[in-house]
């Protein structure tokens, strides 16, 4: 059997591993072995007779004790091994982050192509947002604002590049200082005014979002909150005349930006 695989087969048991790092520093005795392992000692005896039978490890008696130590060096590097793809895997589940849909957005617009840009540019277009029943209890009290953000996720959205180029200019930006819906994490952010409440369902207006959007998330709008006396809005300040009039031109394929 190639050594790899073999001694794989021998760290595939919980209880052999943990005995075997055990092991790692240097010889033990089968005393110190059984309450480190915390099994009992006819399991500890079994695990250790397996790993002797694979030429992990070796045993000797001295007296009434017995002790047994790592013979086939090849087992550090495995575990090794082992450890560092534990380690990856731990750090992936850290950067993975899921959210699941509250609800759906309706809207007039069917296709990315000629949608609205920003809210600002859809004011007194009509649209729906749908709370799925079991966040509807959410709801409560969200009638006594005018205006509410809708946080949602680009389900059109295709691959990402960090250099766009906006809708509102030909030249290529980082996609951090535009409103790109392609981006590394695709969520969308519009500030909608809310008509009425009925239930699970918003009538809401000023909606610069596609028909089907799944939704994250809803915050009230409030100015005190959310409004800020800005100096500076970059590249924009040349161009922000042209939001009225920019439309989504269904470029989804060579990431857009907003």
């Amino acid at each position: 059997m190639n050594e790899a695989l073999k001694m794989f087969k021998a760290l595939c048991d919980e209880t052999r591993l943990k005995i075997v790092k055990f092991l790692l520093p240097g010889e033990r005795c089968v005393c110190e072995i059984v309450p480190y392992v915390k099994r009992t000692q006819s399991t500890v005896s079994v695990q250790l007779a397996k790993l002797e039978n694979l030429s992990v490890v070796e045993s000797r008696r001295e007296g009434k004790s017995v002790y047994y130590r790592i013979i086939n060096e090849e087992v550090r590097r495995i575990i090794g091994m082992l450890e560092r793809m534990e380690t990856k895997k731990k750090d992936e589940a850290m950067r993975e982050i899921k959210y699941w849909p509250i609800g759906v957005i309706h809207s007039p617009f069917k296709k990315p192509r000629g949608t609205p840009i920003q809210s600002k540019a859809a004011e007194g277009v009509r649209g729906t947002v749908e709370i799925y029943p079991e966040y509807a209890e959410g709801l409560r009290d969200i009638d006594g604002f005018s205006h509410i953000i809708l946080i949602y996720h680009f389900h059109l959205s295709k691959k990402f590049s960090l250099r766009v180029k906006p809708y509102m200019d030909d030249q290529t930006h980082g996609v951090f200082s535009t409103r790109s819906p392609s981006r590394p994490n695709p969520i969308g952010v519009s500030i909608v005014r809310v008509n009425n409440v009925t239930g699970n369902m918003l009538s809401v207006q000023d909606v610069d979002v596609i028909d089907g959007t799944p939704l994250l998330d809803i915050k009230p709008y409030v100015p005190e909150f959310d409004m800020r006396n800005t100096r500076e809005i970059g590249w924009l300040k040349e161009r922000i005349h042209k939001l009225h009039v920019s439309r989504d031109d269904g470029g989804f394929t060579k990431p857009p930006g907003r």
